[in-house]
């Protein structure tokens, strides 16, 4: 479970930071061919390694960013059918009470931010495996006053 929370526009910082580290990290990659030592399955004459793939590299391994809105007393996603992967999960505080995000699967937490006051936003990140989850406000008496989204992952 991952809880992080941030001022508004945070998410943007942390995702330019990410794309620019992928990035160093790829064209260092591509420049580190001969350096280091030799691959002791091949000979120094056959070059480097092939490139391996791996579906880890592939955009369906992407972390996925959505976002949640909380209001008094409701919650909503863009959409309620997801598809499995890691989702950074925006929680936006659009009501006038302290409320967070708690990502539930057959009865057990599974992830959840910081709360969150009136107009502010935290983020929480969460692998979704297929099932049904249910996303609610821990706060209070919030859930029982209807703060739910249940949210289907295929």
């Amino acid at each position: 479970m991952t809880r992080t929370s941030h001022r508004p526009g945070g998410h943007l910082r942390r995702l330019a930071a990410t794309a620019l580290l992928a990035t160093g990290l790829a064209g260092l990659s591509a420049c580190s061919g001969g350096m280091g030592a030799p691959d002791a399955a091949r000979g120094p004459s056959e070059g480097p390694a092939p490139a391996s793939t791996s579906a880890a590299a592939g955009p369906e391994s992407a972390v996925r960013s959505i976002t949640a809105t909380e209001d008094d007393f409701s919650i909503s996603l863009e959409e309620e059918e997801l598809t499995a992967g890691s989702y950074e999960i925006e929680v936006v505080n659009d009501g006038s009470a302290t409320h967070d995000l708690v990502v539930e699967r057959d009865g057990e937490d599974v992830a959840a931010s910081d709360t969150i006051g009136p107009g502010g936003s935290a983020t929480v990140t969460v692998d979704l495996e297929p099932g049904e989850y249910v996303f609610y406000c821990s706060i209070g008496s919030h859930r029982a006053m209807g703060m739910e989204l249940t949210v289907r992952v295929t």
